[in-house]
């Protein structure tokens, strides 16, 4: 028996995300969400009216709690580890994370709302991996034992937020690689890109 259409939205989303391991994103529908949760159709579709707005905000969930989570952490350097290794798993051909986030990319390019959804949560992507890199570029400034003014947040002669835009580029091409290209190499890449920030973290150059 049904339960009474008092859920949470949260709890769909949880509801949602098992269906998408359970049985793939291109079987996913509002009815198996709601049979998932012991809810009526009804009730799912008062909450995302569209199987593209629950895409949408299990995408949100997924990329917010993991971002959160990151920027409550101590330093950069235990950022940075934690950062790639979320990545790497992410970029798993059998991950729904990418899955799901590439074909919303494909549906906003005739749906403004997906489109400004997909926006807003990019742009907070940026600003968290920029403050992080914000961080590091003041610490370094004081392990230098600089005194004077600091003109511009730089590191190797790049700002933070251009560092941020960047980083989030690379590892959603990553993504799109390990998708479609059998031959893509994901530990491989994800160790050499891991040496890459551990020098780019040890550089004296800001």
């Amino acid at each position: 028996m049904a339960k009474p259409n008092v859920i949470s939205k949260q709890e769909l989303i949880e509801a949602a995300k098992a269906c998408i391991v359970e049985n793939g994103l291109e079987k996913l529908t509002l009815k198996m969400v709601a049979d998932k949760a012991n809810v009526t159709q009804g009730t799912v579709y008062y909450h995302f009216h569209t199987k593209n707005k629950l895409m949408m905000d299990v995408v949100k969930d997924v990329c917010l709690r993991s971002w959160q989570e990151m920027s409550h952490a101590q330093t950069v350097e235990f950022v940075v580890p934690e950062a790639l290794n979320a990545a790497k798993e992410r970029c798993r051909p059998d991950s729904f994370f990418h899955r799901l986030f590439l074909s919303l990319v494909v549906f906003s390019f005739n749906n403004e709302e997906i489109k400004q959804e997909l926006g807003q949560l990019l742009m907070f992507e940026n600003k968290v991996l920029s403050e992080k890199i914000q961080e590091l570029i003041a610490d370094k400034h004081a392990d230098s034992g600089w005194q004077g003014p600091v003109q511009e947040n730089r590191l190797m002669g790049v700002s933070a937020g251009t560092w941020a835009v960047i980083i989030n580029a690379l590892i959603d091409g990553l993504a799109v690689q390990s998708l479609v290209s059998p031959e893509f190499d994901r530990e491989k890449v994800f160790a050499e890109l891991g040496v890459f920030f551990q020098q780019l973290l040890e550089s004296k150059s800001v």
